[in-house]
């Protein structure tokens, strides 16, 4: 199924983590991303309860983006959408098709630092 333009209406930011060797990492010690780009998706969404914090549940929200297929987008990649992050939990890729489906879960406390990407 190819997407119409009308069906691709969300527009989400997406950042690939650094793989370079000396720049992987923050001063924090946690992994550093570069922005790939904006990109149009469609998406939906479910709610989900998480672990057990402190005697209650806590509440997540996954969402299912679709888009046009693009091979640089995996795993390690976190989604900006709605003024929250998304991790990537599972990348589904038909490249014949070009379209991708990422299933994402919310970083319920992010402590990620996103860097323009280099020139090298």
């Amino acid at each position: 199924m190819a997407y119409s333009t009308g069906m691709l209406n969300k527009r989400i930011r997406i950042a690939k983590r650094v793989e370079n060797q000396d720049r992987q990492f923050g001063e924090d010690g946690q992994p550093k991303y570069e922005w790939l780009g904006w990109f149009w998706a469609s998406e939906k969404w479910n709610k989900g309860a998480k672990s057990l914090q402190n005697g209650a549940l806590e509440a997540y929200d996954v969402v299912m983006f679709r888009m046009r297929y693009t091979p640089s987008i995996d795993r390690w990649c976190v989604i900006w959408f709605n003024g929250k992050f998304y991790k990537i939990n599972n990348v589904n890729e038909d490249p014949q098709e070009n379209q991708i489906q990422i299933i994402a879960e919310e970083i319920i406390s992010p402590n990620i630092t996103i860097v323009e990407p280099s020139e090298s």
